[in-house]
């Protein structure tokens, strides 16, 4: 697994490098100062739990966001696609969650920091946390891209360490009006 997680990783900055080369500095679409946006991606990950290793469960999560070239507010709103069980954790039953938040992306930089605090809401409970990721956003034309990411998670029942050690992966596209 951290193969996988590091080969994904090389991948991401390599394409990033890339993007970063063939476009210089971001603008903005038309010379504005701001960007209105909407990424949309899938995820799965997988948890660490007493040292055995689980797959997380698919995802979809649509992010509206508003911002300059360094930082955009997002608000994330995320959904699982599939219920999995495993141990006495809770992290793959289904869920709803809002994550509201943003992105710091450094000026000389392609890569972003994501953090969002994540709003879960399941079938018996409430659960809530923060959340940090690194991706990067590839801008194939003026107002399309692709989206690369990887994100964890520290919640009220899933502490990063002691109950497991979440990691998630996200691909989708995303576009700027």
């Amino acid at each position: 697994m951290k193969k996988v997680a590091c080969a994904m990783f090389v991948v991401a900055l390599a394409l990033a490098t890339a993007e970063a080369r063939a476009q210089g500095e971001s603008e903005a679409p038309q010379g504005r100062g701001y960007t209105f946006g909407l990424a949309l991606t899938f995820g799965e990950g997988f948890y660490v739990i007493d040292q055995h290793v689980y797959r997380g469960p698919v995802s979809f999560e649509v992010v509206p966001s508003f911002g300059w070239s360094w930082f955009k507010f997002d608000l994330g709103l995320s959904t699982t696609l599939e219920h999995l069980h495993f141990g006495d954790s809770r992290a793959g039953y289904w869920n709803f969650t809002f994550r509201p938040g943003g992105r710091v992306t450094p000026p000389m930089m392609p890569l972003y920091f994501r953090f969002a605090f994540p709003l879960q809401i399941q079938q018996d409970h409430f659960d809530w946390g923060v959340m940090l990721g690194l991706g990067v956003d590839i801008h194939i034309v003026n107002f399309f891209g692709i989206v690369l990411e990887v994100d964890t998670t520290l919640s009220k029942y899933l502490r990063w360490g002691s109950d497991g050690a979440p990691l998630e992966f996200r691909i989708g596209v995303s576009f700027w009006f």
